[in-house]
């Protein structure tokens, strides 16, 4: 009964992460960094998004993005784990946004729209990573 309940209770407490992102009271906050507009964002790319795990790190980054719209302007709520250090950077952050992709101005991700999804490339590398909505 007491490994039930203690199951129970875990499950709410996860349920409630869950999407704490996207209910962040930052996202509601001003941003203090906007995006740079090349062309309009894919719609594809506004929302919250997280990295799916790469089977083939043993210890692999995470990175979790929101891009909102505040008036006429874009802002990057960005979160990302270095997955060795655990170091975390988090906050309003500065990207580029061009069409099908979004760019970070602060290190090598880029964020692209392919075949209807949202992927992750890391610096130019030839593997891209599937975006989750969060």
């Amino acid at each position: 009964m007491r490994r039930a309940f203690l199951a129970a209770a875990l499950l709410l407490v996860l349920a409630g992460c869950a999407g704490s992102m996207a209910k962040s009271p930052e996202l509601a906050g001003e941003p203090t960094v906007y995006a740079k507009v090349v062309k309009e964002p894919d719609p594809l790319l506004l929302g919250c998004h997280m990295r799916s795990r790469p089977s083939e790190y043993n210890r692999p980054n995470t990175y979790t993005y929101c891009l909102v719209k505040k008036g006429d302007k874009y802002a990057v709520y960005y979160d990302w784990r270095d997955g060795k250090t655990l170091e975390e950077h988090k906050g309003w952050m500065p990207f580029t946004i061009n069409g099908d992709r979004m760019t970070s101005d602060t290190e090598p991700s880029t964020y692209l729209v392919k075949d209807g999804r949202v992927w992750h490339n890391y610096g130019g590398r030839a593997t891209l990573h599937p975006m989750l909505p969060k």
